[in-house]
């Protein structure tokens, strides 16, 4: 009987931690429930382009000679025959040509995105059939009016 009346003494106890000697919740405890720990959120997620792997052009069907922007070796735009893709978010996205694309550069968009490329660099360097350029591209979020800019290389031909 001593034992069980121990033992219920002792679940009593246990449950009244971090109360007032009333039962009510401390001020603390109210605090850390009142205000939720901050999440950061990163706003420049809209314009962050992701690496296209080389497997997702022919399935996206920018196939053929056409141009590409590359940063540190990964593709971060394809366009070829009219189509251009790019990676945000995850997710494939499809940009119409505003303008020709070509060596120079070129003006990509859909209803939230504006991506443009130009050379930044007379001199271009040739590869096989295809002939490169340093370049800069821009990808603005049209709603958010969230920009990013990015030094690569702008490639065309081949």
């Amino acid at each position: 009987m001593k034992a069980a009346a121990l033992l219920l003494a002792l679940g009593l106890a246990a449950c009244g931690r971090g109360e007032d000697a009333n039962g009510y919740a401390t001020a603390n405890q109210i605090e850390r429930l009142a205000s939720p720990p901050e999440r950061k959120s990163d706003p420049l997620v809209a314009v962050r382009l992701e690496p296209i792997a080389p497997a997702e052009l022919e399935r996206e069907g920018v196939v053929g000679a056409g141009c590409a922007f590359t940063r540190d070796g990964r593709m971060l735009l394809a366009a070829a025959g009219g189509n251009a893709i790019v990676r945000v978010g995850g997710a494939t996205r499809h940009l119409v040509q505003t303008n020709p694309v070509g060596p120079s550069g070129g003006f990509f968009e859909d209803r939230q995105l504006s991506v443009s490329v130009g050379r930044t660099g007379a001199a271009g360097a040739a590869a096989g059939e295809a002939r490169s350029w340093p370049a800069r591209l821009r990808v603005s979020h049209r709603r958010g009016e969230l920009h990013r800019d990015l030094l690569g290389v702008w490639t065309c031909g081949a």
